[in-house]
């Protein structure tokens, strides 16, 4: 199978057809964050703040580590 999927990936057509599909998942996984998740959570600035704060957390530490913290900070903020 993984020969046949290399061939295939070789054509510029079907490589601008994944770029596409990749684009597209990405905008629907965006959609659905932003509906449900974002509108009912960030309540205002502080919730903001958290969410960026662990954003920024994110790039210096892997996830195991930004887990615990984003739990403990939300339990003493709660």
């Amino acid at each position: 199978m993984l020969p046949l999927w290399s061939s295939i990936r070789a054509h510029p057509a079907v490589q601008a057809a994944l770029t596409g599909i990749g684009a597209a998942v990405v905008g629907l996984l965006a959609a659905a964050l932003w509906n449900p998740v974002l509108t009912t959570s960030i309540d205002g600035v502080g919730d903001a703040a958290f969410a960026l704060a662990l954003l920024v957390l994110l790039r210096v530490l892997p996830v195991w580590a930004v887990v615990p913290v984003a739990a403990a900070a939300g339990a003493l903020l709660l």
